[in-house]
């Protein structure tokens, strides 16, 4: 069985069913207007040619033959005696029906034939005499015309009907796309802008209830991030208190005060990328900023030595202080889980900046891969398990994607897409 394709727009859709409509309306009504219109006045028109026929086949029994064809004449009728050419007319549905009840309606040895006189379209009637007559009866051709402008006014109906349909389609589907575009904005707990809450009251209904949700969202974000402010504060005043106090105990170890102070140098590590990660940088302003100037920086924090390939300049608009700490976290997972020689290759591809970083350690595998972007997913090198996955969040902010390749022989190639101008 095969199935056509049917549109998927709501304006495509919205066309087919006034369509579908439209000719079953048309068909309607040309049913109706056969059956109470055409065929009672086709009936109509037989029985009086029929009637005639009586009066003009009576007179030719009681008058001589070239008499009644002078009195048919005078009354201003064509008469011939030879059949007249046949002519389908059968496009008019007055003259199929008149055609179609001829043989019912009228009596034995009378026929009906279309034809044509002149420029004039005719019914032409036979007659029952000795010899055959052929009496015309003029066809007014106004039905025709009647016929060409019902056709056009069904036209121009549907049109203006299609017209309608695109005015109330787009009254709808312009309000979804631009609640559509809007969609990331208010998920982060931005306000819409005015024409994403334009349009009929189910949209306004609708973009209203995912503004208010974007806004519980983002009070449960902020209880969230003040939460774990509160507790970094809290655990780094005592964090610094064991850090002065490791150096002032005696007789400790220079290994132990040294894995010590790395311990505590972890913790608040700890610390500042579970800060990182609730706060997500939605609350960070887009400016103007130079990626290579960033990713400068980033290296420069480095502890081991990087091949670093990169333009002077890469413009683009962003937030300086999410995309700074998904550089970082890059640069840290690298040194962390990979092995040397490093490198960072900046460059522009398209609409989008592409930030490589590369190592050679043993790399990961596509599930390994998928499963390094979640929260609190830790790899053997130990940390938060979050660095990658703000690095995700980042890229997403930025209408990028992060991508983790395996490198052959051996190593892995993170790529941090970004677009911006």
């Amino acid at each position: 069985m095969i199935r056509l394709p049917l549109p998927r727009s709501v304006f495509g859709q919205l066309v087919l069913v006034i369509g579908l409509v439209l000719l079953g309306a048309a068909v309607l009504a040309v049913a109706m207007g056969r059956q109470m219109t055409t065929r009672p006045a086709a009936g109509q028109l037989l029985k009086a040619m029929d009637g005639f026929a009586d009066v003009a086949e009576e007179l030719a029994r009681t008058q001589p033959h070239e008499r009644v064809v002078a009195h048919l004449r005078d009354a201003g009728l064509a008469v011939s005696e030879l059949p007249p050419p046949p002519r389908d007319l059968r496009a008019v549905p007055f003259m199929r029906e008149l055609l179609e009840q001829a043989p019912q309606q009228l009596a034995r040895g009378r026929e009906v034939r279309l034809g044509r006189v002149g420029m004039a379209n005719v019914v032409w009637l036979k007659l029952n005499t000795q010899p055959a007559l052929w009496v015309s009866f003029a066809f007014d051709q106004r039905a025709g015309r009647v016929l060409r402008f019902s056709v056009l006014m069904l036209f121009v109906g549907a049109l203006l009907v299609w017209l309608a349909a695109a005015y109330y389609a787009r009254r709808l589907v312009v309000p979804l796309r631009r609640l559509a575009q809007s969609a990331p904005a208010i998920v982060r707990g931005e306000s819409p802008p005015p024409g994403a809450l334009a349009g009929p009251r189910e949209v306004q209904e609708l973009a209203r209830a995912l503004t208010d949700s974007s806004r519980d969202v983002r009070e449960a974000a902020e209880e969230r991030a003040l939460m774990l402010a509160g507790i970094s504060h809290d655990l780094r005043t005592p964090l610094t208190r064991l850090q002065y106090a490791v150096e002032l105990v005696p007789g400790v170890d220079a290994e132990l005060r040294s894995g010590m102070h790395r311990d505590i140098a972890d913790v608040d590590a700890i610390l500042s990328q579970f800060i990182a990660y609730a706060r997500d940088g939605r609350d960070e302003a887009s400016e103007p900023l130079d990626l290579a100037v960033l990713c400068r920086h980033a290296i420069s924090a480095c502890e081991h030595e990087w091949q670093v390939e990169m333009p002077s300049y890469a413009p683009m608009t962003g937030k300086p202080m999410a995309l700074q700490r998904a550089v970082g976290n890059l640069l840290v997972n690298a040194q962390r889980h990979g092995a040397p020689p490093y490198s960072l290759r900046l460059s522009r591809q398209d609409d989008a900046w592409r930030i490589e970083v590369v190592d050679h350690g043993p790399g990961l595998s596509a599930q390994a891969a998928e499963r390094a972007r979640q929260p609190f997913v830790h790899g053997e090198g130990g940390g938060t398990g979050l660095g990658l996955a703000i690095v995700e969040r980042v890229a997403r902010q930025h209408d990028g994607e992060l991508r983790l390749l395996p490198l052959q022989p051996h190593g892995l190639v993170a790529t941090l897409v970004l677009r911006g101008s």
